[in-house]
């Protein structure tokens, strides 16, 4: 027994001969044309046959030119026949070019490379072939921009948040500080005070701009 029957049509060769060597890498066992039944002295059509028997499900490499094929017809409806409902999933429909899949293949999930970089795209063709089930390894992200209604801890649901009163406090000291230095802006040499006052207000707008962000990231 193997594992996959790769079925593509000649346009697609290079699709087929790819999606094979990820699920070679990956483990499975995989016949296609273009490596096992095009050997010099061999008989192409009884070699298929032989793959076509034993393999336990097939790849269909979806396109246009597939559609159109009655060589790849002949392979997915021997599959079809075995498995109509789907339910053993032996027909696994991969699509590399947009195209309609027809009234019986239609009825099939398929996994579509379409747009995909190579990295998404071999793991959207081993993830395909997969016999379990496509729960993720970790736990799904919140998809609510913010979480149900329930009070807000740090204000017991009455008032605005502390946090947001500490940031109001720091704009209006922001404003005050400016004011004041603009009004004692002297313009002589740095003994003045004028290079201190700029420097204070200089760290107490990295402290206000450090409380924004802080702001910003617990709610949103």
């Amino acid at each position: 027994m193997i594992d996959f029957f790769v079925s593509y049509a000649e346009a697609d060769r290079d699709w087929a001969e790819w999606i094979g060597w990820q699920l070679e890498e990956a483990g499975y066992t995989v016949r296609l044309r273009a490596w096992d039944h095009e050997l010099a002295g061999g008989n192409r059509v009884l070699a298929e046959d032989q793959d076509l028997s034993v393999a336990e499900r097939l790849v269909a490499v979806l396109s246009p030119s597939y559609r159109l094929s009655p060589e790849t017809r002949a392979h997915w409806s021997a599959f079809l026949r075995d498995d109509p409902a789907g339910e053993q999933r032996r027909i696994i429909p991969v699509e590399v070019a947009a195209a309609e899949s027809g009234a019986l293949l239609g009825n099939l999930s398929s996994v579509s490379l379409v747009g995909l970089d190579r990295t998404a795209a071999r793991r959207a063709v081993l993830g395909a072939v997969r016999e379990t089930r496509l729960k993720p390894s970790r736990t799904p992200g919140y998809p609510g921009r913010k979480a149900p209604g329930f009070p807000d801890r740090m204000t017991g649901g009455r008032g605005l948040a502390r946090d947001t009163k500490g940031l109001i406090f720091l704009l209006g000291v922001d404003a005050v500080f400016f004011v004041a230095g603009a009004a004692s802006y002297t313009g002589q040499s740095v003994n003045s005070g004028d290079l201190w006052r700029a420097l204070a207000m200089i760290a107490l707008f990295l402290v206000t701009l450090r409380s924004s962000g802080r702001w910003l990231r617990r709610r949103f």
